[in-house]
């Protein structure tokens, strides 16, 4: 489709976002690169391809305009301008998908966008970021319910971000310098835990890793990325 008539392209291009068939719309700017820098260290290590063969992480923006409000906001004008973009065998082009991290505001944030929208489904048009994300069985929602809920068990009601899947050494190193961008340490299971970073705290934690991490560091993040990937019906 000419993207000068695409009016998903020309949308998208008009709040600089960038979108392939499928997209992943997440909570903000720092999450996309940390996904963009796992994708591209992955890509130098193994020469697979985990984003722009056919799939792109996006956020609606910092500030007002991103965060959980913005996810849904983008999503429901993202999927709506879907039904009018149809490939000649009558399907969707596009397909939207949401991440939302798995804490109070994220949790919230699934069951206002079920109730806006009865036609958007949990294990289908969002997500929420859980320490397994499975990769087997069928996308069948119910059955990928059934899939996270077996295989999270473990980690019932904790909270879980992107933060949290980034390796503990790289973690432990950076508070080593940044003592004070720590607020706490709870344990999820298993070993695992959730960190709560202050604001600028998390935005250091980024910056430190846009500047040091390594494939290993951000192995969880390419995990995450390969999930997507299969939710989206990718190989």
């Amino acid at each position: 489709m000419d993207e000068r008539t695409d009016a998903i392209a020309l949308y998208a291009r008009s709040c600089g976002f960038s979108i392939r068939d499928r997209t992943v719309i997440v909570e903000g700017n720092t999450d996309v690169e940390l996904f963009e820098l796992a994708a591209r260290l992955e890509h130098e290590a193994t020469g697979l391809v985990l984003l722009g063969d056919g799939l792109a992480v996006c956020s609606p923006g910092t500030g007002d305009r991103g965060g959980t409000r913005g996810v849904i906001r983008e999503l429901t004008v993202l999927r709506g301008f879907s039904r009018i973009h149809l490939l000649p065998n009558g399907r969707p082009r596009y397909r939207f998908i949401g991440l939302f991290d798995n804490d109070k505001a994220g949790r919230q944030a699934v069951t206002y966008a079920r109730d806006s929208d009865t036609s958007v489904l949990e294990y289908k048009d969002v997500f929420r970021l859980h320490p397994v994300m499975p990769v087997t069985g069928n996308l069948d929602p119910k059955a990928l319910q059934t899939a996270f809920e077996r295989e999270n068990a473990a980690y019932k009601g904790k909270d879980w971000e992107l933060e949290d899947v980034l390796s503990n050494n790289f973690v432990e190193t950076f508070l080593s310098e940044q003592p004070n961008a720590l607020v706490r340490v709870l344990p999820v299971g298993n070993g695992r835990v959730h960190r709560d970073f202050t604001a600028e705290g998390k935005a250091l934690l980024h910056r430190y890793a846009r500047e040091n991490a390594m494939r290993e560091d951000l192995a969880g993040v390419i995990e995450v990325l390969k999930a997507l990937r299969f939710y989206c019906g990718l190989k």
